[in-house]
């Protein structure tokens, strides 16, 4: 029996540039939170869009995640929904 949920959480973020490496590095030390992916962006972005999808079990953690990153550096949520588990 699995205690995965058949929903997932979806946020897209918008991060400085400069600030990404160390949220990746965070997102890769809490390896099984979510993935994650960045959004094509303009050559000369001084920012970072990031797709982070995961189990809806997860979500606290997620957000304890960006707000604790949020203390270091300014994030933007520009998306949070939940979506359904394409699972198959």
């Amino acid at each position: 029996m699995s205690n995965q949920s058949s929903q997932l959480f979806h946020y897209i973020i918008r991060l400085n540039k400069e600030d990404s490496a160390f949220f990746y590095f965070q997102l890769e030390a809490n390896d099984g939170i979510c993935f994650y992916s960045t959004i094509e962006h303009p050559h000369h972005a001084q920012y970072r869009d990031i797709e982070l999808r995961g189990d809806l079990n997860l979500k606290g953690e997620m957000e304890q995640i960006l707000k604790e990153c949020s203390k270091k550096f300014k994030i933007d949520i520009l998306l949070d929904e939940t979506i359904a588990d394409k699972k198959g």
